[in-house]
């Protein structure tokens, strides 16, 4: 592998979020397309209970699990006080993987037309997750500062 650096680590992140997040974002923008066209897709059963169900799902995979991932891979690195750079890199997949999946729900939320609540409530949590795992340079170069990885 090349020297690590932290504009390599930035451009294989940043490759790494476009490469699992472009089809969550391709769906939910055919979703808004159906709805452009105002074709209405009902979902099966009770409304109210899917609205329910995707709003938990939505903040499952956009809020909860992130946490712990981030908890988990933290509390690694104080058992270990060592994180290789691989490890790292696997840590951020692993993070933007689990909250595309609440893009996924977002899109069903938005598809099924639930109520505003659980609508806007999964789509927050969605952005939320996406955010947290956007790789900025500042944010990176601090958590490499914290890990004590060269970069």
């Amino acid at each position: 592998m090349s020297e690590i650096t932290t504009e390599n680590i930035l451009k294989k992140l940043w490759k790494t979020f476009w490469i699992i997040t472009v089809l969550p974002l391709l769906l939910f923008m055919g979703v808004v397309l159906v709805h452009q066209l105002e074709i209405r897709i009902t979902a099966p059963g009770n409304i109210r209970t899917w609205g329910i169900f995707l709003l938990v799902f939505s903040v499952t995979f956009g809020v909860a699990v992130p946490v712990y991932i981030r908890t988990s891979f933290h509390g690694r690195y104080v058992k270990e006080n060592h994180i290789a750079i691989s490890k790292y890199l696997i840590y951020q997949r692993n993070m933007i993987t689990v909250c595309s999946i609440a893009i996924v729900s977002a899109s069903l939320a938005y598809l099924f037309i639930v109520s505003p609540l659980y609508l806007y409530g999964s789509i927050l949590t969605a952005l939320y997750g996406i955010y947290s795992v956007l790789p900025f340079r500042i944010k990176i170069e601090n958590e490499l500062r914290i890990y004590r990885l060269d970069g």
